[in-house]
């Protein structure tokens, strides 16, 4: 889940107790790497670790969690992925189990700041938001600071950074194929910002992760983006499609520059660009136009927007 903490806040107003469930560590060949999450409830489950029979031994485990009044708040273990669990991994994954109920579910209505610092004491835990950063995105200590590999001992702590890692994406153009790529990018690691100059083009639903900006100064929004910024281009009108495509190779930070259509557009756009000099023979290929990965030569708006998808996910991997 790119957003597990709006996930587990909206989960405790219906149940008001579940799981969460943390991959800790992982070793080797494994499904799913540290920090991945998944919540579990007596009804519900959301997120994944991985599927097959870890997912299945993990749920049932949480929810033996659950069903048990006494005990610890969480459960620490180590599961080998090989034959007893009928998975061809071969490698090993900690999984942490944390029943959130009660005191242990104040950090989910608390002021989140940059870092949520997770107590394990005596079976007991809490969980509180500090405002220093962690020094990396999911990482378990002990009482003196030292890293712990394999156990939570008594007196350990986890920090985590509350922000899930995302890219700037602005998409310029909210017609068919931008309203597909939105769609398709719904839970992906991008930030966007969706930008075009007619209302009606924006859909009533807009994707947590996507920000509308209605404008008719679309440049400006060039201006002002941040460094290696990914850029798609594809507006209703070729003129513009130029003048953003120019002003994004201008800046020479872009980390993608995607400007959708034909071989022939692309030609015309190379012929403009080198006569006013915007960028040399040799700065064309940062120009990525048609988009989309080799090999998919569908025209239609879903299979541009998967395609797409892709090349962004290859290209931030």
């Amino acid at each position: 889940m790119q957003n597990w903490l709006t996930s587990a806040q909206e989960l405790y107003a219906r149940e008001r107790r579940f799981v969460l469930v943390s991959v800790a560590a992982d070793r080797g060949s494994a499904p799913r790497g540290a920090g991945t999450k998944m919540l579990v409830s007596e009804h519900e489950l959301i997120g994944t670790i991985g599927g097959g029979n870890l997912e299945f031994q993990v749920i049932e485990q949480a929810r033996k969690l659950l069903a048990s009044e006494e005990g610890p708040d969480y459960v620490f273990q180590n599961y080998a992925l090989g034959p007893l669990l009928e998975q061809c991994c071969g490698g090993s994954v900690d999984i942490l189990l944390e029943r959130i109920e009660g005191l242990s579910a104040k950090f989910l209505r608390g002021v989140q700041t940059n870092t949520l610092k997770t107590t394990f004491e005596d079976g007991k835990l809490s969980k509180v938001w500090l405002e220093e950063k962690a020094d990396t995105e999911f990482t378990f200590y002990g009482e003196t600071g030292e890293l712990l590999d394999g156990a939570v001992k008594a007196a350990s702590y986890l920090l985590e950074t509350s922000a899930c890692k995302s890219f700037p994406l602005i998409l310029f153009g909210a017609g068919h194929v931008g309203r597909a790529t939105v769609k398709m990018l719904v839970d992906l690691p991008f930030h966007i910002t969706w930008v075009d100059s007619r209302t009606a083009e924006f859909p009533d639903d807009i994707p947590a992760n996507v920000t509308p900006c209605l404008t008719d100064e679309p440049l400006s929004v060039i201006a002002s983006a941040p460094e290696n910024t990914l850029f798609v281009i594809f507006t209703h009108n070729h003129q513009l499609d130029y003048e953003l495509t120019k002003a994004i190779l201008e800046r020479q930070d872009a980390k993608f520059c995607g400007l959708i259509g034909s071989a022939t557009k692309r030609a015309r756009f190379e012929n403009r660009l080198l006569r006013e000099r915007v960028v040399t023979e040799e700065e064309l290929d940062q120009l990525i136009c048609p988009i989309g990965i080799a090999g998919i030569t569908g025209k239609e708006p879903e299979i541009i927007a998967a395609s797409l998808t892709a090349q962004l996910l290859q290209v931030i991997n």
